[in-house]
């Protein structure tokens, strides 16, 4: 599977996924900082955010054979045609 972006899957791209989560996690960072008087690079240090980064990289690994698995069935049932036939 290619994570360039550019893959012809259904869905963001494992990139598109990881700046999003990234983006989620400094929005959710910069909140409780402003709660909590720490930076948001502090934040994002601390084991509830380390953890939450953790289990969504997995997340997104099943989002990604999930898409893999709707592309393949759409393709299969000639709803999409892949690139070049």
């Amino acid at each position: 599977m290619d994570n360039d972006g550019n893959n012809g899957l259904l869905g963001m791209s494992e990139a598109e996924l990881y700046e999003l989560l990234n983006e989620v996690l400094h929005e959710e960072a910069g909140e409780a900082a402003a709660e909590s008087g720490k930076t948001v690079e502090e934040e994002l240090d601390t084991a509830g955010f380390a953890s939450a980064a953790a289990a969504s990289t997995y997340a997104i690994k099943l989002i990604m054979a999930n898409n893999v698995f709707l592309t393949r069935q759409l393709i299969d049932r000639g709803v999409l045609v892949p690139d070049g036939e």
